[in-house]
């Protein structure tokens, strides 16, 4: 070392001294402020495109990348609601009778068929089998011959269904009926005539003409004998 220092000349030995002297003092210019402020120098990168300048602090914890929350943003589904439904009664000329459960929109064979379907002496004529059922409607399937109790008039219950029809019995008949007169809705007001039967009766009198006599009932499809027989107190021909 010293055999390289003897053979420098005085305008270089200054120089290295100069050099060697400021490099002394930028470190202990670093040893101070780091020393002070307890924390690490920043580094500085500057970037090759310009002359941007990036500080990365060396204390600082690198940031993780974000994982998603999967509690926050997998929100439970909430349970799907019970489909809608209603509740009937079915009684009378049935193999199950009781109280059925059946979808919203159902009909009265739907509510026949929940039940087992109807037994062999059933009078499904005296029914309107398309009729849209109400909750808490009693559907009361009559015995041939039969004339089915003023409960099994679903009126009143279907002016309570959303989708169903107006009630097609009237209160406020008055009997007996002119079967030449009567229309569909006035007929359906006889115990044991559903709206299946009274269009029928207003069919035929539309094909055949006025009814001659109330047996003339017995021409009108699904009226036999006995049902003439219990219709003929509250009908007359004028």
């Amino acid at each position: 070392m010293h055999a390289i220092w003897d053979k420098l000349e005085l305008k270089e030995r200054a120089t290295l001294l100069a050099v060697y002297g400021a490099s002394l003092a930028l470190a202990l210019l670093l040893g101070y402020g780091w020393g002070r402020s307890g924390t690490q120098p920043a580094l500085q990168a500057a970037s090759l495109q310009g002359g941007a300048v990036e500080v990365i602090d060396l204390n600082q914890p690198e940031t993780p990348t974000a994982e998603k929350d999967t509690t926050a943003t997998e929100a439970a589904s909430p349970e799907p609601a019970p489909p809608e439904s209603l509740v009937v009664h079915v009684a009378g000329a049935v193999k199950k009778s009781g109280v059925y459960r059946l979808a919203l929109n159902s009909r009265v064979a739907d509510a026949i068929e929940q039940a087992g379907g109807a037994t062999p002496n059933a009078d499904l004529d005296a029914l309107n089998l398309a009729e849209p059922l109400a909750d808490g409607q009693k559907i009361y399937v009559p015995r041939k011959g039969e004339t089915p109790p003023p409960a099994v008039s679903a009126a009143a219950s279907a002016q309570s269904a959303p989708n169903a029809p107006r009630a097609a019995k009237s209160a406020s008949v008055q009997f007996p009926l002119n079967l030449n007169t009567a229309t569909a809705e006035q007929l359906e007001a006889i115990p044991g005539i559903g709206p299946v039967l009274a269009q029928r009766i207003v069919e035929y009198r539309k094909t055949h003409g006025k009814f001659q006599s109330v047996d003339d009932l017995l021409e009108v499809q699904g009226i036999g004998q006995k049902r003439l027989e219990n219709m003929r107190p509250y009908v007359v021909v004028k």
